[in-house]
């Protein structure tokens, strides 16, 4: 079964300057046949933040204070370090998922099945290593908005997806960026018989915490017949 999960505009900040890089991360990242276009849209970026007033910048990174470190990392992802995708970001979902503390087995799961839709670099895997950056859903720097990265993604990932189970946790934003044509299976919250939104991350990030300890979980159909799960004591949820 692949997970596919949205990003976090919240992340931990990594950064350390490593000037052998050159962007030697991107040769190591699942699709790498579309690291051209990666470049070009990180250089896009890079090219923004140098020449940007601090309002511009503020924008993208979707934040009122900025941090001279955060832009200097921002600017520089040629030579920077990089850590799993599934450490960097810190969001609402990804302090629900816990990855600190889920076991070796679940771990494991998480690396080799979880499909992270980031906002820069296209469809990663929990286990892809990245640099640090900031960019807020939805901003567009030099013309380049959520569309134009993800160009050409959606052949890569159908041949990717198409002999899998498939469930896709992704919030609306990113499921438009990639509309996935492949049979798949999307899950609804429900809280006191409610249809639940403002919470919704929280859940998507325990769900997926549940699935990962639940070894026994291989397929989205079984999660109708896993109400032991900790996420079934704190609301429903409904398997579409």
């Amino acid at each position: 079964m692949i997970v596919l999960f949205s990003p976090s505009e919240d992340k931990n900040f990594i950064y350390k300057n490593n000037e052998n890089s050159d962007f030697d991360f991107l040769n190591h990242l699942i699709f790498n046949e579309l690291n051209s276009h990666r470049l070009k849209i990180i250089k896009s970026y890079m090219d923004f933040i140098k020449h940007s007033t601090n309002g511009e910048i503020s924008r993208i990174f979707g934040q009122k204070t900025l941090n001279l470190d955060m832009i200097n990392a921002c600017s520089n992802l040629n030579c920077a370090n990089t850590t799993e995708s599934i450490y960097l970001y810190s969001g609402v979902a990804f302090k629900a998922l816990d990855i600190h503390s889920i076991p070796n087995n679940g771990l494991d799961f998480i690396m080799n099945n979880v499909i992270i839709f980031s906002n820069l670099f296209g469809a990663i895997r929990a286990s892809d290593k990245i640099p640090y950056y900031k960019l807020k859903q939805g901003e567009i720097f030099l013309n380049n908005d959520i569309n134009e990265v993800y160009k050409g993604f959606n052949v890569m990932l159908d041949k990717y997806l198409k002999d899998n189970e498939i469930l896709d946790l992704r919030a609306g934003f990113y499921q438009k960026a990639y509309k996935l044509e492949l049979s798949h299976t999307k899950v609804e919250f429900f809280k006191n018989g409610k249809k639940s939104t403002h919470y919704s991350k929280y859940y998507r990030g325990l769900l997926l915490r549940n699935i990962a300890i639940n070894g026994e979980i291989t397929s989205p159909f079984q999660l109708i017949s896993s109400r032991t799960s900790g996420i079934a004591r704190i609301l429903e949820y409904e398997v579409l």
